[in-house]
């Protein structure tokens, strides 16, 4: 069930492969509860999407951030971030 407002911004999430640190099977299909850090800054954010990505694989996904009105001055269109869950599991940039 996706949020009762629009997503704050888009992005292509890359799942680091398990042999580099990153999860060792397939998101959950459609929806992740994670962490996307910029810098030394880290936000509680859902990402939603098609399938199950993979590790190792690329996908798109929008994303709600949990506390928007603090956190959307660091996501500007082409910003990278890193993706956390128990440690860095893959690396974004905002559409």
């Amino acid at each position: 069930m996706r949020p009762p407002r629009p997503a704050d911004f888009s992005a292509e999430i890359t799942l680091l492969p398990t042999e580099a640190g990153g999860r060792r099977g397939p998101l959950v299909q459609g929806e992740w509860k994670t962490v996307l850090g910029v810098g030394n800054v880290n936000w509680s954010a859902l990402m939603m999407f098609e399938g199950a990505p993979e590790p190792g694989e690329t996908f798109y996904a929008e994303i709600w951030l949990l506390l928007p009105n603090k956190a959307l001055i660091m996501f500007s269109t082409g910003v990278k971030f890193t993706v956390w869950e128990g440690g860095t599991k893959g690396l974004g940039q905002v559409l």
